[in-house]
């Protein structure tokens, strides 16, 4: 017989898939324990705090380019050394490795990983969709691409999510559209969307979604900073080599052309092996040679 408790997780996941699909994108409930989730958002705005100063002329430089990133009164953070042992260990959640599974088959990994804080009084964002369909970026997937699931995205609520902390819009079903706003269509990217809702949720609950759902950042119009961790999800036959610094992919397809890039930090071997063994497969590509 099966136990219940699998059965359930079957039931879950199944619908978990099914919403990714049909709607988008879905929140999932209590991933991180509310209490840890403070203790992480305490990180991201202190690394964010640390890192402003770097992280600032390297915007400033893409922005100089005549690229377009970020919204005002928005910070970012790559780092996550030290958290990565807790963070992975609810990233490799059931729920989570089990739809990603269904959706981009065994064997996928993390792409990307990064802090997001949403200032009080930030700037409205654009409509995009995440790499690598978002069309400013230089290693794009060309629009009008296929109806597949080739990547998969995250937002970690550590704060509360609500149409007045800036949680961050979306336009549902718009990953159907074999099109974002960052590309050439007939949809302004800053205007309001006539379907667009805001993500609402709570500390440690998780939006997990198709990366070719339209999305902008909210202003938040709170007084205290809504925190998040992007995390996103790729499928072993998709190329990660264009967001590692150095590689010579990087250099061809977007440093030559002088286009709009992202890079992934790599992990030490320190940091990797003091992962949870069900989380490793999912950082072993980003393990510093």
């Amino acid at each position: 017989m099966v136990p219940v408790s699998l059965l359930w997780l079957n039931d879950m996941v199944k619908n978990i898939v099914e919403t990714v699909k049909i709607e988008g994108g879905i929140v999932l409930k209590n991933v991180i324990p509310p209490d840890r989730a403070s203790t992480l958002a305490k990180y991201v705005l202190d690394t964010e705090l640390n890192e402003r100063k770097n992280t600032d002329a390297q915007k400033k430089s893409i922005r100089d380019k005549g690229h377009r990133i970020s919204a005002k009164g928005i910070g970012s953070v790559s780092k996550f050394d030290s958290i990565l042992p807790e963070l992975a260990a609810y990233l490799s959640d059931d729920r989570i490795v089990r739809a990603a599974e269904n959706l981009l088959g065994v064997n996928f990994r993390i792409s990307t990983i990064g802090g997001l804080v949403n200032f009080p009084g930030n700037q409205r964002g654009y409509w995009h969709s995440d790499w690598p369909f978002n069309q400013t970026v230089a290693s794009n997937v060309p629009a009008p691409y296929p109806n597949i699931v080739m990547h998969l995205s995250s937002l970690i609520m550590l704060t509360e999510f609500s149409s007045v902390t800036g949680g961050t819009l979306i336009v549902p079903k718009s990953h159907l559209i074999p099109n974002n706003p960052s590309g050439k269509m007939d949809v302004d990217a800053n205007a309001r969307h006539p379907n667009e809702i805001n993500v609402t949720g709570n500390p440690g609950d998780v939006f997990f979604y198709d990366s070719r759902l339209w999305h902008a950042v909210a202003e938040n119009k709170g007084d205290a900073p809504r925190v998040a961790i992007s995390v996103r999800y790729a499928p072993w036959w998709l190329n990660l080599n264009v967001q590692q610094d150095g590689h010579r992919d990087r250099q061809r397809i977007v440093l030559d052309i002088d286009g709009k890039d992202s890079i992934t930090p790599r992990i030490s071997q320190y940091t990797y092996n003091k992962l949870p063994e069900k989380a490793k497969t999912l950082f072993t590509h980003l393990v510093e040679m």
